[in-house]
């Protein structure tokens, strides 16, 4: 069981291109342990080293699929980056086979969301017009 520091930040530094000093943001070594214990027995053990090792990969690879879709956002003057470009980023840099799966995942989400909003929706209206009781006002 994890029982370090379990912050979105492990205080490194870097330089950003402007010249000013960022934080480097990694994911929180919790979730690293929990994602590296699927992988292994349920009786084994992760060394620290190696959760930090594993931190630190996870971290740079985010940062270069990440900013591969942004560079995409750029030349299409776009300031969010979606779903859909971190999947292109990928495929352009050569993970084409997680393109596939990746891309049905996203849809399946997609569609997801879209029920989930037309069900709010739905309530919404449903709660508005059903305020009136019928049309009786209690007059009689």
């Amino acid at each position: 069981m994890e029982h370090g520091n379990h912050s979105f930040n492990h205080g490194r530094s870097t330089q950003s291109s402007s010249g000013t000093m960022d934080e480097e943001i990694h994911i929180p070594m919790k979730n690293v342990t929990r994602i590296m214990q699927w992988a292994i027995p349920r009786d084994g053990r992760i060394s620290k080293d190696a959760k930090e090792s594993t931190q630190l990969c996870l971290t740079e690879f985010m940062n270069i699929i990440t900013n591969e879709a942004n560079e995409r956002c750029k030349a299409q003057s776009r300031k969010i980056i979606s779903g859909e470009d971190l999947i292109w980023a990928m495929d352009r840099l050569g993970f084409e086979d997680y393109v596939g799966p990746l891309l049905l995942y996203h849809q399946k989400y997609l569609n997801h969301e879209a029920q989930l909003n037309t069900m709010r929706f739905n309530k919404d209206i449903s709660g508005a017009s059903g305020s009136n009781n019928g049309g009786d006002n209690g007059h009689n």
